[in-house]
């Protein structure tokens, strides 16, 4: 039996294929053809309609396979263990949380509880040590991770027990996430893993060559981003080639204007890795983010109810900030044909905003009973859009159902907010929320939204546009490789829905800079009927986008009298709203959030509900 896999240290090593200049045709982002095996790179067609192999989505939903009790160093039996999880004693909070994660899946997936200390201890026959380097076992793993200043981590099983060491604590995030879906049953009610278990990400040297500089740049949410700049499409298609020889699977792909996306998956018996490709033409790059495979988005509508109702757009009333001198706030909610509802953000933490989204909630859910949130959307992590949210989930957990949490928030500890003094918190919102949801909706999904991504609802599709791995790797990264976001509101998830043919681009807060990398990149592709403007219709819009969106509908986050002011202001707002040197531009309507206004999408566009 395979005693180690080294899934992403080959991952990186394929960049080693830019070093052959492949041509530079249309990239093709599908791994297999109709018999399942790797695609010929000399076809050039356009790979933007790929079908996707399907067969493909079904082996991510399979039980693991138990393990044979024989191979099995038994962790767990009958809701039970005699192990204990051991931290360093000057482990940081962070470390503590992430132990205590893990135990709380160890919990739910075997039953059994496992205590966790530290090393200043007592030694004991079964541990599980985690980052332990004042005992020898600890250090002896730690030293094999070969990356780069460590940047990686390792799980051995050393006869009894079980060593975790990872380069920092985004590396044990990812380790112990890793280690949990190791985790298998065995016979008669018992869990556990091979004797022989080794599970690493450990990274290779970057690679320069004549035809594509390779940086590793960014970590974020359990994943590591890696970019190759000055390439071609030629070599985007002979890396994604190789991921497939490699044994990655196509989960599916994804083309927006001229750039191309792809999520690919490989399931072994040490875990499932995802990768997540981007090619973009305009940029000469193409990035590889991979990580613990988590959550990914539905490839067909799942409807949760037998209700049929007009898909719909509603920018919910908020009166929080409406006087004028704090932060506004953004609230909007999708019905899909189903019933079920997906919530933007949600605004700041206010009793009445709350009131107004759970009685918006209750009034528009067919025949009765629960709201079904199908999904909530963070955008990012200001109290003005997520305060709310927090506070909604907590207060009104017993009347709805919670299906999803939507996000990508950044690598807080090793990021800057330079704008903002800091990054605790947002970090403390982001993670309060994340938290919240696990503890209250156990089941609810976790989609860590990836650019290109496309989530299925019934009668709505959720495109990813931006997030805050498109910034860190690009526009926010400064000459030494550290990251500063300046402020959250560059943190973004930015999304393009499709609702019953009605197209709709929410920006949330998002900045110039950003919104005029996906006018550059994107073009013509995401003109659109609705466009929520950027950061409340005041700063960060830019004039390309709004000309390239070009939208009919224009939403504005703020109250009127604000919306009225900055329609007077930057060329951006003053384009879309008709006046100044644009006196001459058609005329759009405009919707503050004042008063709560539905847009139903219907058959012939988007139509105000009275």
């Amino acid at each position: 039996m395979k005693k180690m896999i080294r899934l992403i240290a080959m991952l990186l090593l394929v960049i080693l294929c830019l070093a052959a200049c492949a041509p530079a045709d249309e990239p093709d982002t599908d791994l297999n053809d109709a018999e399942g095996q790797p695609t010929d790179t000399s076809d050039t067609s356009d790979t933007s309609d790929t079908e996707l192999d399907n067969s493909n989505t079904e082996e991510t939903k399979k039980p693991v396979a138990s393990l044979s009790a024989s191979d099995a160093l038994i962790i767990a039996n009958q809701k039970q263990t005699g192990y204990k999880m051991v931290i360093d004693s000057s482990a940081s909070k962070k470390v503590e949380n992430i132990a205590n994660a893990f135990a709380a899946k160890f919990a739910s997936k075997s039953g059994a509880s496992i205590n966790i200390t530290d090393s200043s201890d007592g030694v004991k026959e079964k541990e599980i040590l985690v980052n332990v380097s004042s005992r020898n076992e600890g250090e002896t793993v730690y030293n094999k991770i070969t990356a780069p200043e460590k940047k990686g981590y390792r799980i051995e099983a050393v006869g009894s027990k079980i060593v975790v060491a990872a380069g920092d604590e985004t590396y044990l995030e990812m380790a112990l996430d890793l280690l949990a879906s190791a985790i298998r049953p065995c016979d008669n009610g018992a869990y556990g893993i091979e004797k022989d278990y080794v599970g690493l990400m450990d990274i290779a040297n970057p690679v320069t060559s004549p035809t594509g500089h390779i940086t590793t740049t960014y970590t974020g949410t359990g994943n590591r981003t890696v970019v190759a700049n000055k390439a071609t499409s030629g070599n985007y298609k002979s890396f994604v080639k190789e991921l497939g020889k490699m044994g990655f699977k196509t989960y599916t792909t994804n083309k927006i204007g001229d750039v191309q996306f792809g999520t690919y998956y490989i399931d072994s018996q040490f875990g499932q890795v995802a990768a997540y490709t981007r090619y973009s033409p305009e940029d000469s790059c193409y990035k590889v983010t991979y990580g613990p495979l988590g959550y990914l988005p539905n490839l067909d509508a799942e409807a949760l109810s037998s209700a049929k109702v007009m898909p719909s757009l509603t920018q919910v009333m908020v009166t929080a900030g409406s006087e004028g001198n704090s932060a506004p706030g953004m609230s909007m909610a999708v019905q899909c044909e189903d019933g079920s509802f997906i919530i933007f953000d949600g605004g700041n933490n206010s009793q009445s905003d709350k009131e107004t989204l759970y009685n918006f909630l209750v009034e528009n859910t067919p025949n009765g009973g629960k709201p079904i949130i199908a999904a909530w959307v963070i955008t990012h992590a200001h109290g003005d859009h997520m305060g709310l949210a927090n506070k909604f989930i907590s207060e009104y957990k017993d009347n709805i159902d919670l299906r999803m949490a939507v996000y990508n928030f950044p690598d807080w500890d090793n990021i800057s907010l330079s704008y903002e003094g800091g990054t605790a918190g947002s970090k403390q919102t982001a993670d309060y929320f994340i938290n919240l949801v696990r503890s209250e909706f156990p089941q609810a999904n976790h989609w860590v939204a990836h650019t290109g991504e496309v989530m299925h609802f019934p009668g709505v599709e959720m495109e990813i546009l931006f997030n805050s791995e498109e910034y860190a790797t690009g526009i926010g990264l400064n000459p030494n490789g550290s990251v500063d976001f300046g402020s959250c509101n560059n943190t973004n998830v930015i999304t393009r829905l499709t609702i019953n043919g009605t197209t709709v681009v929410l920006l949330g807060d998002s900045m110039e800079t950003e919104n005029k990398w996906m006018a550059d990149n994107y073009g013509e592709a995401i003109k659109s009927d609705i466009l929520q403007l950027a950061h409340h219709g005041s700063n960060g819009g830019e004039l390309t986008l709004y000309q390239t969106v070009d939208p009919d509908i224009c939403i504005w986050p703020v109250e009127e009298r604000r919306m009225l002011t900055n329609m007077q202001g930057s060329i951006f707002n003053r384009y879309l709203a008709g006046v100044g040197e644009f006196a001459n531009e058609r005329q759009r309507q405009h919707f503050s959030h004042d008063t709560l206004t539905t847009f139903n999408c219907t058959n012939n566009g988007p139509v105000v509900k009275k």
